[in-house]
């Protein structure tokens, strides 16, 4: 069964799936005052003044004209649902922070829309806002308790520039994400986790006990094709490895993030880690199984190869906000 999501926005029920291909209806007719009924109406009229003062009045109402234009979008005549709709596009580049979010939360929907001609224009609009929505997405997932790591963070970078820098991953854990299943809405709207090429794309990690259920993950994950969401656990160990090389044991590794825990102990890109606390790690998802069971502030003995030679460090986790 493909994404379901409910929208209820003030008093008008939409729903959309971006997988299964289900299309975005409106249950009923949203409630509206007798001013604004009156202002829809006027967008038909034949004189252009009458129309065009309709247009303005609309959009002194912000937020309480949306879900009326976009029930109007979906259900006027052609002329009506085009002018609606233009409304709505002045309401994303004027109105304040509320009625922006839920013009965009509306754009998303139209564009699944049954109606071609709704749909192409719902993504024209949402293409054309790109870098700006972007950047919109990252911060509000921010405000919610979220983590966005850039690549160039760990390149020594003065300053990153988050309007155009690749994002590394975005993660959700337990101490701080107050999202819940619908925060998740804005990584849909960071490109960053559709595939840039079959080599690179941000991860997702999502943090053992975080406060976002396992089908909200699901219909990200569906809602994203490949993404591949990871589940971690609270403790970080700081290094990216491959495993299967021939006859080798353990996992090469092919880099070691700065300042993290497998950094602070020495470990460096090329060596070979042979055990993790003990246990055999003859792939990565073995190793990221056995970090998960530990927490940050916990000491593990990690034995690796260095050029032929075996060793064995103490390792400290660090917490992924430790980084």
């Amino acid at each position: 069964m493909g994404i379901r999501t409910a929208f209820a926005v003030w008093g008008v029920a939409l729903f959309a799936s971006a997988v299964s291909g289900q299309e975005p209806t409106i249950a009923e007719e949203p409630p509206v005052s007798a001013e604004i009924a009156a202002d829809l109406k006027e967008l038909s009229a034949t004189e252009f003044k009458a129309r065009e003062a309709a247009v303005q009045r609309l959009l002194t109402h912000q937020l309480k004209a949306v879900a009326p234009l976009v029930h109007l979008v979906e259900t006027g005549s052609a002329e009506a649902s085009v002018r609606a709709f233009e409304v709505l596009r002045q309401l994303y580049r004027t109105g304040d922070d509320e009625t922006n979010e839920a013009t965009e939360t509306a754009f998303e929907l139209l564009a699944h829309s049954e109606n071609p001609n709704v749909a192409s224009r719902a993504e024209a609009a949402l293409e054309a806002a790109g870098p700006v929505r972007r950047t919109k997405a990252i911060s509000a997932f921010r405000k919610l308790g979220g983590i966005i790591r850039f690549i160039n963070d760990d390149v020594g970078a003065a300053a990153v520039d988050e309007m155009q820098d690749a994002i590394e991953y975005a993660m959700i854990d337990k101490a701080s994400w107050k999202g819940g299943d619908e925060g998740l809405k804005y990584l849909r709207r960071i490109d960053d986790f559709r595939a840039v090429s079959e080599f690179r794309r941000a991860a997702v990690f999502v943090i053992k006990g975080c406060n976002v259920s396992e089908q909200a993950i699901l219909d990200l994950e569906a809602a994203i094709p490949g993404l591949g969401v990871q589940r971690r656990g609270p403790a970080c160990f700081g290094i990216s490895a491959y495993s299967g090389f021939g006859a080798q044991r353990g996992l090469l590794v092919s880099s070691v993030k700065a300042g993290t825990a497998a950094d602070r102990a020495g470990l460096v890109q090329g060596d070979v880690i042979i055990k993790f606390n003990g246990h055999d790690v003859p792939d990565f998802n073995a190793l990221v199984d056995k970090i998960s069971e530990k927490q940050p502030g916990d000491k593990v003995p990690v034995i690796y190869e260095r050029n032929g030679m075996q060793d064995t460090v103490i390792v400290e986790l660090r917490g992924w906000r430790d980084k």
